[in-house]
């Protein structure tokens, strides 16, 4: 409806906003980048520590069945040797569990590892480059304001004092 004048600052802001815009993106996404792959790779390394956990105590029960089972077996228990078998079945089962948990915990691990340290380096790296070049571009821009508003101020004030020249110096007098 009605055509709001942007203020000089407003449309300077906005200019300068416009010139950093992508190098400012790119910074951002290569930070967020980084984080989530250091989030995936802290749970996929808890995940395998869990996996790892269940797969030493699924063996310690075997180990202690297999105990049991000679113990028994030895000492002619057949009713401990009867509870036994539905026992080492069970944990059967539960040892391929824990080892297909265990084997697909390292897979993702290994997907989600990578080298924090020089990935880190790396984008250490990135950010002083960009920082560098924005610097840059800041000072350039500076300079060049700078020679504008001069060139303006020299403009404005050479015709101020051509105005108050001619002002001073009529060229006709209306007396004549």
């Amino acid at each position: 409806m009605f055509d709001r004048k942007k203020p000089l600052e407003e449309k300077i802001g906005t200019a300068i906003e416009a010139e950093f815009e992508g190098l400012v993106a790119e910074l951002e996404r290569d930070l967020a980048d980084y984080r989530r792959r250091s989030r995936l790779k802290e749970k996929a390394r808890i995940t395998l520590e869990e996996a790892e956990a269940e797969a030493r105590r699924v063996h310690l029960e075997r180990v202690a069945l297999k105990k049991r089972f000679w113990e028994a077996y030895y000492g002619n228990d057949e009713a401990t040797l009867k509870k036994i078998e539905p026992e080492h079945r069970s944990l059967t089962r539960a040892t391929r569990r824990a080892e297909k948990s265990l084997r697909k915990a390292r897979e993702n691990f290994g997907r989600a590892d990578f080298d924090e340290a020089a990935e880190g380096a790396a984008l250490k790296k990135k950010a002083y480059a960009a920082a560098e070049k924005a610097d840059l571009r800041i000072s350039a821009l500076e300079q060049a304001v700078e020679e504008l508003l001069a060139e303006k101020w020299r403009n404005i004030k050479e015709l101020s004092t051509a105005l108050r020249d001619e002002g001073e110096d009529p060229i006709y007098s209306g007396a004549d």
